[in-house]
């Protein structure tokens, strides 16, 4: 390794942000407030700035407009109802925009998405020990696991997303780390989540397979994968290892309801204001969490539905403007993860989760060939030495 090969994979800002990864799941505090891992994400940010003396090179334009967007809205929203809630709104729209600041700088260094890697496992062994060691929380004393999250859901979507950035980056690993991702997505008792995971790993499974065939047949060791994967699940169940209660997941419930599956599924998302007042669609109706508007106190559900809803349609195709200048290159072996993370988003979008962005910038680098990962443009790296 060179010492600029040094300078780019393991500076500080790079190093901060892999730990502010690691931290990302952990509660210290009240939730919705700052964490020990967002001081590290701040740091990371700060050491880039420094880092990087002639400006950070900026392609998220279309982000920045959206952002402009949700400022006005928000802000119209508070000087009428006074909520602070609206500008806390604000403040996790610019942590994330930090997030994409740093890890679109970060993310064509194969060796530190190699370290990325190796973080998303971190991530999930850890929960996994926790869960093992019966150390893990439960929602509101309820039979739903949340581990060292503040919400079943909120847990679900980071188990996920985190497997998902392992699938993003051909991890050879990967199908083990999905029997640790079901063992923990099970016990949130979350139907989104388990869905998600299923898709994610069908259709993946679909594409591998799909290959085998064209390649002139199955390897062996795929064939032995699947079928040991396959097997130690249904040992796990049966000797109740993993104990699996179905009636948990309220789907049976979701089905056969008194209302028709559309509107237990606005009851279930909250998304109930919506419905009576679609006009907001127009205009928007702001980004609260708690506060009273036409006898509505709970916070719609963060769906793709209540994101155009909070904003309004021109700010929502704004912000799906720059989702699709980032995927617009994708190949077919990296498919399953965006349809899985973007069907899922119809129930549940956790756009307030790091990994959500993340998962969506690194589209940029998987329609990229290995070569192209690292810092090999002569101008960056004379950059970076005089750094």
């Amino acid at each position: 390794m060179t010492r600029t090969d040094n300078k780019v994979s393991f500076s500080l800002s790079s190093i901060c942000f892999l730990i502010y990864f690691l931290l990302k799941p952990f509660y210290l505090f009240d939730s919705g407030t700052l964490q020990l891992g967002d001081f590290f994400l701040l740091l990371s940010f700060a050491f880039l700035v420094y880092e990087r003396k002639k400006g950070l090179r900026n392609e998220d334009q279309i982000f920045e407009l959206f952002l402009v967007c949700v400022f006005t809205i928000n802000f119209i929203y508070f000087f009428i109802y006074h909520g602070s809630e609206f500008l806390k709104s604000c403040l996790y729209y610019v942590f994330n925009f930090i997030v994409i600041l740093c890890f679109r700088h970060f993310m064509y260094d194969k060796k530190w998405l190699n370290a990325l890697g190796v973080v998303c496992k971190f991530n999930l062994l850890i929960q996994l020990a926790i869960f093992l060691l019966h150390r893990g929380a439960y929602w509101e004393g309820t039979y739903r696991y949340m581990g060292t999250y503040t919400d079943p859901n909120q847990m679900g979507f980071a188990v996920v997303s985190t497997l998902a950035i392992l699938f993003l980056l051909k991890d050879k690993w990967k199908y083990l780390y999905v029997l640790v991702a079901a063992l923990l997505i099970v016990q949130t008792s979350s139907g989104g989540m388990l869905i998600t995971l299923c898709l994610l790993v069908g259709l993946d499974a679909m594409i591998i397979l799909k290959k085998a065939m064209d390649n002139g047949g199955i390897s062996y060791t795929l064939l032995f994968i699947i079928i040991f994967g396959i097997g130690a699940v249904i040992i796990l169940i049966m000797a109740d290892i993993i104990h699996i209660d179905w009636a948990h997941f309220r789907i049976s419930d979701k089905l056969h309801s008194n209302n028709s599956v559309l509107q237990s599924f606005i009851n279930d998302r909250a998304l109930n204001v919506a419905q009576e007042h679609p006009e907001y669609f127009l205009f928007g109706y702001g980004e609260g969490f708690s506060f009273p508007r036409y006898g509505h106190s709970e916070e719609l559900h963060s769906t793709w539905i209540s994101l155009c809803y909070y904003y309004g349609v021109l700010p929502f195709f704004i912000l799906l403007a720059w989702i699709y200048s980032n995927l617009k290159h994708i190949k077919l072996e990296v498919v399953p993860v965006y349809v899985a993370i973007f069907l899922e988003a119809f129930t549940l979008a956790n756009h307030r989760q790091a990994s959500f962005w993340m998962i969506i910038l690194l589209a940029n680098v998987c329609c990229r060939d290995d070569s192209a990962y690292e810092y090999n443009n002569e101008s960056e790296i004379e950059e970076i030495k005089s750094a």
